[in-house]
């Protein structure tokens, strides 16, 4: 757990960080500098091209993590075919989907022209993200295999957002005067941390790319072809689970894109609180494959219980604080954005449930019960299109937010329900619900509570108040011991630094 918590660490500050920069660009510049729709356009183009990228990867993800212990264990690297395949299998789906796009383009055209004209001008740049996803997502495995999965954080969460900081600025002082241009150069922007980080991957020599099929290949083939193929539907829906909602808003929701926006910058918003799982994902996973095929359950259980504890915690001071700033948000983005308060603390609350049920995708989809782990996709998916259309036509953006957080409910429950029963394992205590008891209880009293008539110095207070009472309540009674253990750290680090 001390390699998990220190890469987790160093992993969560360029997340953080790569997130004050996206928050910069999403909360300030692109709604001051762009209209709704020219923002929208970026929101909805990476959200489909997120799509063609789960389709483009066919599975191989999940399979490379999976089952690299095993030809690790077995072969010597000359010998070890497994990404060969994975990078064959990405680039042949990306050639399919470049011969097959123009005729997949007129269906698109014809369900967004009404309501988001503007796609219709750009749908070809969903080509070019969909290729760097693909190249991305393959890369940040493989880095995540070798243990680079502090490079891969930074490239991909924080180099990528300053290269987009970088190109707004280039757009706000008319270095780029069209949006055509701008939009285009937007589209390309991710093969930049793919260099790098393909330039450490190779670096590293840990790969090599073997084209002669390896005894492993042939014994397990049948295996891993059944496993990557569900999970290449189960990965697809997974995704359109996750980006349905500003897709069916540009198209249903009266405001179109620029609904899509709002919804986009409230769901920025919240994604603060993801960054904890990010980071913990990428360190976890590798582990957590590796006591599967060791069969280690007590390992799994340790990891379950602390990164959902773990995760818990902080989602849950995240959003207090998000909750208390919401004032300062709608004041900042303008009058337009006043419907927001509602939309962020039902997105608050539905992220908070899937956060605080701990990894339990990541325990599904690495074990021999892996059907479970797509079966519940497969509901979630058509649960939350469902719901997400029905109540975006009659309640417009807070409907979509509504029938995620349902969505999100049952598709959890289930997961929880299954890992319970089959394996013996769950990851609650009362620490749990004391955390979320004393979270709830200080941002209600706070919302309340008014302590300077300056909107700017009554927020500043409410937060620290709110950062401090929360971080005495988990550090005094020991909530969780490794947090207690870095705060303990970090006070032994500050008191050499003084002597």
């Amino acid at each position: 757990m001390a390699t998990i918590r220190k890469q987790s660490i160093y992993s969560s500050i360029y997340i953080y960080a790569g997130f004050a920069i996206g928050a910069f660009n999403v909360l300030f510049l692109f709604p001051k500098f762009f209209t709704p729709e020219e923002f929208g356009l970026t929101r909805i183009l990476m959200d489909i091209a997120m799509i063609f990228s789960m389709i483009c990867t066919a599975g191989t993800l999940p399979v490379a993590l999976k089952f690299y212990p095993f030809y690790k264990h077995y072969l010597p690297k000359e010998k070890n075919d497994l990404i060969t395949l994975v990078l064959s299998i990405g680039a042949m789906m990306c050639l399919l989907l470049w011969i097959a796009f123009p005729y997949i383009e007129p269906f698109a055209l014809k369900k967004f022209a009404a309501r988001s004209p503007i796609l219709v001008h750009h749908l070809k740049l969903v080509i070019p993200l969909t290729i760097s996803l693909v190249a991305l997502s393959m890369l940040e495995v493989f880095a995540w295999i070798i243990g680079k999965t502090i490079v891969a954080n930074f490239l991909k969460e924080f180099l990528f957002r300053i290269v987009v900081l970088l190109v707004i600025l280039a757009w706000v002082f008319g270095l780029i005067k069209n949006y055509n241009l701008f939009i285009g150069i937007y589209s390309y922007l991710y093969f930049i941390p793919i260099a790098v980080l393909a330039w450490v991957i190779i670096r590293s020599k840990t790969f090599l790319l073997v084209f002669k099929k390896s005894n492993v290949t042939q014994k397990l083939s049948g295996t891993m072809v059944r496993f990557g193929g569900a999970y290449f539907l189960g990965n697809i829906l997974n995704v359109v689970a996750k980006t349905n909602d500003t897709i069916i808003i540009a198209s249903q929701s009266t405001g179109g894109l620029a609904d899509a926006a709002i919804f986009t910058i409230a769901t920025y918003l919240i994604t603060v609180m993801d960054v904890p799982q990010r980071s913990l994902v990428s360190v976890s996973t590798p582990q957590i494959a590796q006591a599967w095929k060791d069969k280690d359950l007590a390992k799994l259980e340790r990891l379950y219980k602390k990164t959902a504890l773990n995760l818990l915690i902080v989602a849950s001071g995240i959003l207090g604080i998000v909750v208390l700033n919401i004032p300062a948000f709608i004041h900042v983005l303008g009058p337009a954005y006043a419907g927001m308060s509602m939309l962020m603390l039902i997105l608050g609350v539905s992220k908070l449930i899937d956060l605080g049920t701990g990894m339990n995708t990541q325990i599904l989809q690495l074990s021999k019960h892996w059907r479970i782990d797509l079966l519940t996709n497969m509901l979630f998916v058509v649960v939350s299109i469902i719901l997400n259309y029905l109540l975006t036509r009659k309640y417009g953006i807070l409907g979509t937010a509504a029938g995620s957080l349902i969505a999100v409910v049952l598709f959890n429950f289930i997961r929880f329900y299954y890992i319970k029963r089959i394996y013996a394992l769950q990851p609650f205590s009362w620490r749990n619900g004391l955390t979320l008891i004393v979270a709830a209880a200080l941002t209600v009293a706070l919302h309340l509570l008014e302590f300077h008539e300056m909107i700017w110095i009554n927020l500043a207070l409410k937060s620290l108040f709110f950062i401090l009472a929360f971080a005495y309540f988990i550090i005094r009674f020991n909530i969780s011991p490794d947090i207690t253990e870095l705060y303990a750290m970090a006070r032994k680090k500050l008191a050499r630094s003084r002597s």
